[in-house]
């Protein structure tokens, strides 16, 4: 082979592996891109949702419930205890509202139960990132006694609605009742009236 062909032959061997490369390393480029992109929109999802966010936080209080450090598995258990409290108080303020029973000023009490819950919750973080165990114990006895207090008064919530509902669906049968009552009456009256007459005809 003439060198001039095998020159050109090799310039054009590497100006395809050059552009293979490059092809290639632009479409890893778009692909990390991509995938860094999708990971930032999951990531900022995650924050922005609430459920997947307290999902994630109830996760990893299970996990420090296990954990070896009495203080760290008290707080956690803080946490599970507080956040199964409001999700109650939560779920019955939205059934009561659902059904139509009165709720007076409850609803906006429940909402300042969840905000309460929310600092405690913060505290309770902050609590265990603390890397002193003497100051982490009497933290956790500290949030401890708020939590208490805390799903203490949302039980007296639940309970105050559970009663309303009770009562309310109470006069709603009562109602009924009353109404079937008349309803069997007239018919009653009805079927002496013109029952009789029917059947003769």
């Amino acid at each position: 082979m003439p060198e001039s062909e095998f020159a050109d032959a090799a310039e054009f061997l590497l100006e395809g592996v050059l552009q293979l490369l490059l092809f290639g390393g632009a479409v890893l480029g778009i692909l990390a891109i991509g995938a860094a992109t999708g990971t930032w929109l999951i990531v900022r999802r995650i924050r922005r949702s609430g459920i997947l966010r307290r999902r994630i936080e109830r996760g990893s209080s299970r996990l420090r419930s296990f954990s070896t450090d009495a203080s760290a598995r008290e707080l956690a258990r803080l946490r599970l205890q507080l956040e199964r409290s409001t999700g109650a108080t939560r779920r019955s303020v939205a059934a009561a509202i659902a059904q139509g029973s009165p709720t007076g000023d409850l609803a906006a009490t429940a909402d300042d139960l969840t905000r309460a819950e929310a600092v405690l919750c913060e505290r309770i973080v902050l609590a265990e990132r603390e890397p002193n165990r003497a100051l982490r114990v009497d933290l956790a006895v500290s949030i401890g006694e708020q939590v208490n207090s805390l799903c203490e008064l949302s039980a007296q919530l639940r309970r105050t609605l559970l009663e309303v509902h009770q009562e309310t669906g109470s006069r709603q049968l009562e109602r009924a009742t009353s109404r079937l009552t008349m309803e069997i009456g007239a018919l009653k009256t009805w079927n002496a009236a013109y029952g009789t007459g029917t059947r003769r005809a």
